[in-house]
């Protein structure tokens, strides 16, 4: 398989992920595909609960509050938009002391 075949399939696989997502009330996370010539392999979690929507770095400003869904990260943590970069958005935690460099797909408002 080559890289564009690889991108057209993930996006592919993205909207019907979307409609699982509304169907069942379950988030879907896909991680990184690892393919070779003749297949492509990823991770597949669906987590029941409410669907969320993945934002961009468009949709944040300076000085937004935001939590961060990850594993690591209590759900109920609040933390400050402090820069938006290229790619990602830079937060600082607003009851606890730390400051984390995120990719926007991961914040929620």
């Amino acid at each position: 398989m080559t890289k564009t075949e690889v991108k057209n399939f993930r996006e592919d696989f993205q909207k019907a992920i979307t409609q699982l997502q509304k169907q069942y009330g379950v988030n879907i996370s896909t991680g990184t595909i690892r393919f070779t010539d003749n297949e492509l392999r990823f991770k597949v979690v669906a987590k029941k609960g409410e669907v969320t929507k993945k934002l961009t770095k468009g949709d944040f400003k300076l000085g937004d509050i935001v939590t961060i869904n990850h594993k690591r990260i209590a759900p109920s943590r609040k933390f400050k938009v402090t820069k938006i970069m290229t790619k990602n958005i830079q937060v600082e935690g607003i009851d606890q002391v730390g400051i984390f460099t995120v990719s926007p797909h991961l914040l929620q408002k």
